[in-house]
Parts: structure tokens; C-alpha cells; sequence
């Protein structure tokens, strides 16, 4: 089991850059969608040319499940609960629930649109109604699935897109079954596709283990090989079956050296940029000769970092990597009317590059529209419903503060006091910030904070008193705590020069957690060895000049959504 846990729905609601973005997603793209439309596929079982129509219902579904635990809302819970019904209405007498017709069915994408039908189930039946009927309909699924499992098609890695590790992914979702209803064969059938390494290429979780990289593991397609190795990570929680937790942690580790941009996203070799290729020196290519940085990767990572992060109980570097997700791939991938994402980041991303919204996925592919989805249109809300769930978690004994967003917090200890937290300071433009504790009598809490890698300065103070703090591990503060007590911390956020490993020439610049970009073709350089001072602006959050060069944070940078608004994250370096 993991040590920490959400908070009950609309006990922590963020006021800043993260909940403002979570707040425009609902009302412009979740409480929008046409639901119906999504779980016609599994209505009538239609989608008979391998295509992937039966992943968009559990995407969008799941993230809006997640999106009203944090910002409940009547209209979107309806919706939720509506389609919910309507999906279950899909499933017959022996359990299936699939989009595929009974000839074509665990093949193509099926199982992995199975897979979001079950996590999506299970969600629902964890955040918002504990259904017997919801955790019953999930086991005749799963049991269908195994059932249909025989003869030549007894391997799930044969029956799915990339040599299996599309359809063995569903693992995590097993798991999480497992750990709701304790029915043994679930374990079974979680540890049959584990130990099956989940690729006909190589078992992957070996390979990690092996230090092979990440472009070499499988066939490196970096969401589905990264969706496996976090149900590894369950796998191993609910085991205790120690190689797999250090296959997970060396797998963590070789894809921040070698795969993650600056800007918290991955993924190249193709024009979507889905795959592992190196791209931490990739990443500064004028011509990478493919896209870069896929929104799927980007929420798959951050995904997988909180598996890591479950893993060991106060080992805050995933969470580092999650927030740079969180602050700049990810908000930075929406567009400024909340409803769309782009699907390859900016490219190349020394300048030219610009972010655009994909088409509808399925027109493109299969010449049959289906409502404008694209697969990163419908995981981008989820990253951002998942990266603000966790910026403040609930642990037995107090809270865990990983992201600094302005927040109220509205808690309660087992015996039932009732206390507050309130975060101010306007994270992260601001350098400071501060929580306020509200209770009507003491009450001992554990309150662990994160100091993040960069902050090598910051400061903490209680009650105006020093607490001395390490960036890159969690200050935990464990005492009696009293109506008025204040923490304060004091970052001392600069912009930073950063050069990516084994690259030359060119450099990006970071104030904080947050990217800056220059926009514009003619956007020159700046000078690395000079100061930046701030600067006023408009619609962003981060301004900084150095002479006539100007940067802005990433997530502001390219909101026209136009090759008229280029984005430029590297920069040559002066030369004399």
C-alpha cells in the first residue's frame, strides 16, 4: 500500500497557475464532451479496423472523475455518472465489455481499451461511489479477458500493438482489482504478465535490470513501456518481490540521464514523437528529422514518477521530475481556451518550432471522424488532474506538501478535529510562500515539506525561527501544532543556466521549476554569463529581460497556437 493518499473530494483546492488550468479544462473540454458518442463503439461493437476509437471514453472519463474530486461540480459529476451507467450498459452476459467485434477482439487495440475501461472503473468506484455492482462488473471484465485467453492466443503479449506491451500494461489495472476484492487468481494473472517480461522482444524489467537503455528496451515505445514498468511497481508493492522495485528505480533513473528534455516531456524517432531515442541529446538537434515530445509521454511520466515516489517513503526526487512536468510540458501543451492540447511539442526546440492542436486522430488515420479525439487531447487533462492531486497528499499522520501552488487545505485527524492549511505566496513567480494553520485546539500533525533539488538557498522559518532544510530532500516537521502558526519559505529561486549532459553549444534557462522561452524567428541569443532582470508583461506568469533579448515561462510561450508564434527553449552560446 502507498504511505500517503488523496484528500476527500473539495478538502484542497488550488487557487493558482494548476487549479486555474484545471478549472478552465472542466468547464471548456470535460463538461463538453459528448460521452455518448465515445461508448457507441462498445455499443455496438463497431470498430472492426484495428483502430483505437475504445481508448478515448476510459481517458477522458478517468481524468474527469479526477478533475471533480478536486473541483466538484454538479454538471460534470451527472455527465460522469451518466456515462458510467451507459458504459456498464455495454457489457453482456459473459462479462465483455469491448469495442471490437467477437472475431476481431484481443487483437489490435482491444485490450488496451479494455484497460482504460478498467481503470476508469475502478476510480469511479474508489473516488466517487463504492458500488459493489461497479467492483462486480470490473471482475466479470477481467475474468472475461482471462477466459479468452487460450490456444494460440494464450499469450497476451501476442494479442496487442507493440510486441505486446500495449495489451500487457492492462497489469496495473489487474493489480489495483487485486488490492480492491483480494481475489487471488487476479494476482495470479497480474504475476503471469509480469513474469512474462510483457514484450515478445525481451523481458523488459530484466533488461532494466541489465542497464540496458531505454531506446533499447523493447521496442522502446516509451508510453506503453512506461505504463508496464508502473504496474511493476504495484506489482512489487503488493509482493514485496524486491527486483522488480529495482528494476522500476533503475528504469526511473536511465530514463531522467538519458530520455527527459528540459522541459519535462520525451519522446522522437517518429513524427509524434512517441518513442525513446536518446532525447536528452536529442533535445537540442536543430533537425531532429521527427517530433519531439509527445503530451501522452509527458502524462505517462508523471504517472510514472508517483509510482516510483510510492515506492520509498520520503524519496521526493520523482516528484521533482513530476513538478518540471507539471510546470512546463504539461501546461504548456493547452491551449489558451482550455479545450486542446498539442500532441508533439514545439520542433525543433532551438527555435522555429510552434505548438499546434492535432486533428481528429481517427479522420487522419482511418478517414472516419470521431468528434476531433486525439489521444493527447484526452491525456492532458488527466496530467493535469493527477499533478494537482498531488501537490498536497494526506498522509496517516499529517500531510505531505509536494508543489507549492497557492491552496486551502480542510482536514480532519481520526478522532474529528477539523484544522486548515492555507498556502499564499503565488508559486512559482513569486520566491516565497507561505502556509497558515487554523484550529480551535492543538493538534499533533506531521507536516512533511518538499525542498526542491534547485533550491540549494531556501530558506524555512516557523513561527519566525530557522529550521535548517537540504534541497532535494523533504524538511519534516513533526509536532503540536496551534491556531496561528505560520511556515514560511523563501526559495530564493535565479535563473539557471542549464546544459543538458553529453550536449555542446547550445543552453536553456530555468527561474525555479519553470522553463523560460523566447518567441518570435528573429529571437536571438542571450548571454549566459549576464544577469536577467525582471520585466512587466502581459497574460504570463514569468518575465525576464537581459538588453532587448526577453524570455517568458514556457507554459506562456506560444499561445497562439501558430507558426506565427514559434517557441524557442535553447541557445546558442556566445562565441567571442
Amino acid at each position: 500500500m502507498k504511505h500517503y493518499d488523496f484528500f476527500p473530494s473539495g478538502a484542497l483546492t488550488l487557487n493558482g497557475r494548476i487549479g486555474k488550468a484545471l478549472a478552465k479544462n472542466i468547464r471548456c473540454r470535460l463538461e463538453t464532451l459528448d460521452y455518448a458518442l465515445m461508448v457507441d463503439p462498445f455499443r455496438f461493437r463497431s470498430e472492426d479496423d484495428g483502430a483505437w476509437r475504445c481508448e478515448f471514453w476510459g481517458k477522458n472519463v478517468r481524468a474527469a472523475i479526477l478533475a471533480w474530486h478536486l473541483m466538484p461540480s454538479d454538471t460534470l459529476l451527472q455527465k460522469i455518472k451518466t456515462t458510467v451507467k451507459d458504459m456498464l450498459s455495454t457489457q453482456t452476459p459473459d462479462g465483455c465489455i469491448s469495442s471490437y467485434p467477437a472475431d476481431k477482439q484481443i487483437s489490435g487495440w482491444d485490450v488496451w481499451g479494455r484497460k482504460y475501461v478498467l481503470l476508469t472503473l475502478l476510480r469511479y468506484y474508489r473516488l466517487i461511489e463504492a458500488d459493489p455492482a461497479i467492483l462486480q462488473a470490473c471482475c466479470r471484465l477481467v475474468d472475461h479477458l482471462i477466459g479468452q485467453l487460450t490456444g494460440e492466443k494464450a499469450d497476451l503479449r501476442t494479442c496487442g500493438m507493440h510486441d505486446g506491451l500495449a495489451s500487457c500494461s492492462i497489469v496495473g489495472g489487474i493489480i489495483e482489482l487485486y488490492e480492491l476484492t483480494g481475489e487471488k487468481r487476479f494476482l495470479d494473472f497480474a504475476r503471469s504478465l509480469i513474469e512474462s517480461g510483457c514484450s515478445l522482444k525481451e523481458n523488459v524489467f530484466d533488461a532494466a535490470l541489465n542497464g540496458v537503455a531505454p531506446k533499447d528496451i523493447g521496442n522502446a515505445k516509451a508510453y506503453e513501456l512506461s505504463s508496464c514498468f508502473e504496474g511493476a511497481s504495484a506489482f512489487y508493492r503488493v509482493t514485496n518481490e524486491v527486483r522488480y522495485k529495482e528494476a522500476v528505480e533503475k528504469y526511473f533513473r536511465a530514463i531522467v540521464k538519458n530520455e527527459i528534455f528540459v522541459t519535462g516531456t520525451a519522446g522522437g524517432k517518429d513524427d509524434c514523437g512517441e518513442y525513446w531515442f536518446d532525447g536528452v541529446k536529442n533535445q537540442v538537434s536543430a533537425d531532429p528529422g521527427c517530433g519531439l515530445g509527445e503530451t501522452c509521454v509527458t502524462v505517462t511520466y508523471m504517472r510514472f514518477c508517483e509510482a516510483v515516489a510510492a515506492l520509498n517513503e520520503y524519496d521526493q526526487s520523482p516528484f521533482d521530475e513530476m513538478e518540471n512536468s507539471l510546470y512546463n510540458a504539461l501546461l504548456g501543451a493547452m491551449n489558451p481556451s482550455g479545450d486542446r492540447w498539442t500532441h508533439a511539442n514545439p520542433t525543433p526546440l532551438t527555435g522555429g518550432g510552434w505548438k499546434a492542436s492535432p486533428p481528429d486522430q481517427i479522420e487522419r488515420w482511418f478517414n472516419t471522424p470521431f468528434d476531433g479525439h486525439d489521444c493527447c487531447r484526452a491525456q492532458g487533462p488527466e496530467g493535469l488532474a493527477f499533478g494537482a492531486a498531488h501537490a498536497v497528499l494526506k498522509l496517516a499522520d499529517g500531510i505531505m506538501v509536494n508543489f507549492y501552488e497557492d491552496f486551502i487545505l480542510h482536514d480532519s485527524i481520526a478522532t474529528g478535529e477539523k484544522y486548515t492549511v492555507e498556502n499564499r505566496g503565488n508559486y512559482p513567480a513569486s520566491g516565497e510562500s507561505s502556509l497558515f494553520f487554523r484550529m480551535e485546539q492543538p493538534l499533533e500533525r506531521k507536516v512533511v515539506l518538499r525542498i526542491p533539488a534547485w533550491a540549494d538557498e531556501c530558506e524555512v522559518t516557523l513561527n519566525g525561527k530557522n529550521i535548517p532544510v537540504c534541497a532535494g530532500k523533504y524538511c519534516i516537521i513533526d509536532r503540536l501544532w496551534s491556531d496561528g502558526d505560520r511556515l514560511c519559505l523563501d526559495f530564493h529561486p535565479a535563473v539557471r543556466v542549464i546544459r543538458p549532459a553529453g550536449t555542446s553549444g547550445v543552453f536553456a534557462l530555468k527561474y525555479g521549476p519553470v522553463v523560460l522561452a523566447a518567441g518570435g524567428r528573429d529571437a536571438g541569443d542571450p548571454d549566459p554569463a549576464k544577469t536577467f532582470e525582471t520585466s512587466g508583461g502581459c497574460g504570463t506568469i514569468l518575465n525576464f529581460r537581459q538588453g532587448d533579448f526577453t524570455v517568458c515561462d514556457y507554459a506562456s510561450a506560444g499561445m497562439g497556437f501558430s507558426p506565427d508564434d514559434p517557441v524557442k527553449v535553447f541557445f546558442k552560446e556566445v562565441t567571442e
